[in-house]
């Protein structure tokens, strides 16, 4: 019987060497190293991405988040120009209405008083009101922030262990590949990190993918505060993650339930989530919290593609309660031996 992972909060740790975190993306980007794991017979096998039709046959589905990841770093500056900010805003508050408030995270804000001034460094004009409820920062603007908007004030929000600015290269290759594969754009709120399993993907390996009969359905889920946030003891204990924004298309929703796939296959931890809270909600669109421990099973998935996750997240939950406590350790073990790439540019991993 499958080990799930023990529900420990200090369990979820293990040592990642700095060399091992990946801070460049390899061109190309299917040229990654993939790690094959097979739950039926634990083996582990490696490859590259670019080989991933290998693993899959005609008839399979892969389910992909086709969310668009935006330009939401932005530096701002006080009323009085002194001090300057790094900002990133996550999503916006439900019920806004006319004045969009936005939930954001930022840096050294114990100088800021509520209801401080702040603009933003590369346009004065976007101005906003800072504000705190509960355990949220948030900010105040009487504009409505659109993508277009960010690209001209902010930049791709690359995670801080990159320990780097974004550059002209990054507003590609830190972009989702499948942002522009969904017919229904407008329920796509937008996102503040990317989908990073999809970022191995090119357009040859796509072509050859469909060519091979491979079907590709596509969902959303607009990526917040609720998947990189790290764990703490008491959303640990709590079982709740800070709210996101998911969507299932009709077509998806009814593949999904119809079962008559030769396998499903998710491409990524934020898929596996919205279709998780889908398949337990049985709702197509809405707010999703859905944190998933490790020793709960997933139904109607068959396969996973993920990346290499950090620890004490509940990325690495999600992935253990989808592939088992001990062959997940293994896997890790193995990949930490043979100096695989970890996190957002790293290398990924496929679970069947």
């Amino acid at each position: 019987m499958t080990e799930f992972w023990p529900v420990e909060f200090s369990e979820l740790d293990f040592e990642l060497p700095e060399n091992l975190i990946a801070t460049e993306p390899v061109e190309p980007a299917d040229s990654a190293r993939l790690m094959v794991v097979d739950r039926q017979t634990g083996s582990i096998t490696h490859d590259i991405f670019a080989n991933l039709g290998n693993h899959l046959a005609s008839g399979d589905a892969i389910y992909y988040n086709a969310t668009r990841v935006e330009a939401r770093r932005v530096r701002l500056k006080r009323a009085d120009g002194e001090a300057q900010f790094e900002c990133v805003f996550l999503q916006v508050q439900p019920g806004s209405g006319p004045v969009q408030v936005w939930q954001v995270l930022m840096r050294n804000v114990r100088r800021l008083k509520e209801g401080a001034e702040l603009f933003a460094a590369a346009d004065p004009t976007y101005r906003f009101r800072l504000a705190r409820r509960e355990e949220k920062l948030l900010l105040t603007t009487e504009r409505s922030l659109s993508a277009e908007d960010f690209a001209r004030v902010g930049e791709m929000p690359l995670p801080p262990y990159m320990h780097r600015a974004a550059t002209e290269r990054d507003a590609s290759t830190y972009q989702n590949f499948f942002e522009r594969q969904m017919a229904q754009r407008e329920k796509i709120q937008g996102s503040a990190a990317a989908p990073t399993a999809a970022l191995h993907f090119t357009s040859a390996l796509h072509a050859k993918l469909r060519a091979q009969q491979v079907d590709f359905l596509p969902l959303c889920l607009d990526i917040g505060y609720g998947t990189f946030a790290p764990l703490t003891e008491k959303n640990f204990t709590s079982g709740k993650l800070h709210a996101e924004h998911y969507y299932i298309p009709p077509e998806t929703a009814a593949a999904f339930k119809a079962r008559s796939a030769a396998r499903k296959v998710v491409l990524g931890t934020t898929a596996l989530r919205a279709l998780v809270s889908f398949e337990r909600s049985g709702t197509v669109e809405g707010e999703t919290e859905l944190f998933v421990r490790g020793d709960e099973r997933l139904i109607g998935v068959d396969a996973l593609i993920t990346n290499f996750h950090l620890p004490r997240s509940s990325l690495l939950l999600l992935v253990a309660a989808f592939c088992g406590k001990e062959l997940l350790a293994r896997a890790y073990q193995e990949a930490l031996a043979q100096s695989y790439r970890f996190y957002s540019y790293g290398d990924a991993m496929l679970i069947l």
